[in-house]
């Protein structure tokens, strides 16, 4: 059962449905993004699990088929460059996603800033209460997106 996942993983089947779907979800999350707006793409393609799980999946059958396909020889070095940029091409994806973050940096000319306006939204909930007879407050805070479209 392993040896057959593996076999599957590791197909040019795999990979022609992954190098359908991948640019399929980009190309419709671009279309979404100028009909409705940036935050609509994000929360239906960009931030969905699901677009994660092809691009990881993409990135495993890009480094299976190295090895599968002996592709560390000399004379396939011009392949193993193709694979191996479109794994750091993914890698980068992943470390953006879970790394970086964006925002706005207002600056006149002429003066220097280190502040920044962060483009996340945070929710803040703060609940009052009693425990053993002290009143205490909770403060929940998680990062939200709102759109109008979803």
């Amino acid at each position: 059962m392993q040896e057959k996942f593996f076999k599957y993983l590791f197909s040019n089947r795999l990979t022609a449905i992954l190098f359908i779907a991948f640019p399929t979800a980009m190309g419709v999350g671009t279309f979404l993004e100028s009909f409705y707006s940036t935050t609509a793409a994000k929360i239906w393609i960009y931030n969905a699990r699901w677009f994660e799980l092809i691009m990881a999946l993409l990135m495993l059958n890009f480094l299976g088929n190295i090895f599968k396909y002996r592709l560390l020889k000399k004379d396939k070095w011009a392949v193993l460059l193709l694979h191996l940029s479109f794994i750091l091409i993914l890698t980068g994806a992943f470390v953006t996603r879970y790394f970086s973050y964006e925002g706005v940096m207002p600056i006149r000319e002429g003066d220097e800033s280190s502040k920044m306006i962060s483009e996340k939204t945070f929710l803040t909930v703060l609940v009052d209460g009693q425990k053993n007879g002290v009143t205490q407050r909770k403060k929940f805070v998680e990062e939200v997106l709102f759109s109008e479209h979803t």
